[in-house]
C-alpha cells in the first residue's frame, strides 16, 4: 500500500512538473514585447485611428495594436518606423494601412504584417538578422512578403495590387502559388488570381487619353496606363483594368480642366491636367 501510494504521489508530482513547463512555454510563446510603429512625419491630412476613436496624427504617436490605423487624405503622406530600426514605410495620399500582425516569437524572431486596402505604400526595409522575422503587406488581392529590399506596393480601389522592386526580393503570394519580384522587376496579382510574372520594372507615368469629351456637367475620360500604377482622377481614386484601360465619367470642372495623377508602385508620380474641348 505504501508503495502505490508513493507511486500515486510521484504521478501527480510529475503531472504538476509538466503543466508548469507547459504553462511556461506557452508564456514564452505569447510573452509580451514592446513592438511598434511610430508615426515620424506627416503632410496634409492625416488621420490616427485605434478602436473606435480617431485624432489627426502627430509626430511621435505608436500605433501597437492589431487594428490600429493611419489614413491619409487627397493631397497628404506619411511617414512610419518600425521598430529597432527595422526599416520605414512612405504611405502616399488616400492610403488605408492597418496593423494586421505585430508579434515576437519564443526565437527572437519579430512579425510585421500590415493590411492596405487602397492606396500607395513604399517600404526601405534593412536586411533582417532572423531567418525566422518576415514583414507581409497585405492587400485584397494577395501578400508581398520581404526580408530586405526596397520596394512599393499599390492597391487599386477594386483590390489589383502592383509590385515594383527596386533592391532585393520580393515574394508575391496568392491562390496558393508564389512569384518573385527581385529588383528591377515588376507584376501585378488580381483579386482571385494568381500573381502574374515578373518583367522588368517600368517606372512609366505615361497617361494615354484616347477620347476627353463633355455631356452635359460630366466629362467621359477613356484612356490606358501601365496597369500596375494608380489612376487618381479629379482627385478620385479610380480603377482599371487588367490592361490598364479604363473608361469613366467625372464631373466637369468650371474651368474645363480635369486633374489626373499617375502612380507607380514605387512612388513616382505624373501630374496632368487635361483641357476639356
Amino acid at each position: 500500500m505504501k508503495t502505490g501510494w508513493t507511486g500515486n504521489l510521484i504521478l501527480v508530482v510529475l503531472g504538476l512538473v509538466s503543466t508548469i513547463n507547459a504553462s511556461v512555454a506557452n508564456d514564452k510563446l505569447q510573452v509580451k514585447v514592446n513592438r511598434w510603429i511610430e508615426v515620424r512625419r506627416t503632410t496634409g491630412q492625416v488621420m490616427y485611428t485605434r478602436g473606435q476613436k480617431s485624432q489627426p496624427a502627430r509626430k511621435g504617436i505608436r500605433l501597437q495594436s492589431v487594428g490600429d490605423t493611419i489614413i491619409t487624405g487627397s493631397g497628404s503622406s506619411a511617414e512610419l518606423a518600425i521598430d529597432i530600426g527595422t526599416g520605414t514605410i512612405k504611405v502616399s495620399e488616400n492610403t488605408n494601412i492597418k496593423i494586421s500582425k505585430l508579434q515576437t516569437g519564443n526565437k527572437g524572431e519579430r512579425i510585421t504584417e500590415l493590411q492596405v486596402n487602397s492606396g500607395q505604400v513604399r517600404l526601405q526595409m534593412r536586411p533582417l538578422t532572423n531567418s525566422a522575422s518576415r514583414v507581409n503587406i497585405k492587400t485584397p488581392a494577395g501578400i508581398a512578403g520581404v526580408r530586405g529590399t526596397t520596394f512599393g506596393v499599390s492597391v487599386q480601389e477594386d483590390g489589383k495590387m502592383g509590385v515594383g522592386t527596386k533592391e532585393g526580393s520580393v515574394a508575391t503570394n496568392a491562390q496558393g502559388r508564389t512569384v518573385l519580384v527581385n529588383g528591377g522587376f515588376q507584376n501585378l496579382t488580381i483579386p482571385g488570381q494568381p500573381p502574374s510574372a515578373a518583367i522588368p520594372l517600368r517606372e512609366d507615368t505615361r497617361l494615354n487619353i484616347s477620347q476627353l469629351a463633355a455631356n452635359g456637367n460630366q466629362v467621359r475620360v477613356i484612356g490606358i496606363i501601365d496597369p500596375v500604377n494608380l489612376l487618381i482622377i479629379s482627385q478620385q481614386p479610380q480603377s482599371v483594368d487588367a490592361n490598364g484601360k479604363f473608361d469613366i465619367n467625372v464631373p466637369l470642372p468650371p474651368n474645363r480642366r480635369v486633374r489626373a495623377m499617375v502612380v507607380t508602385p514605387l512612388g513616382k508620380q505624373q501630374l496632368y491636367e487635361l483641357a476639356v474641348p
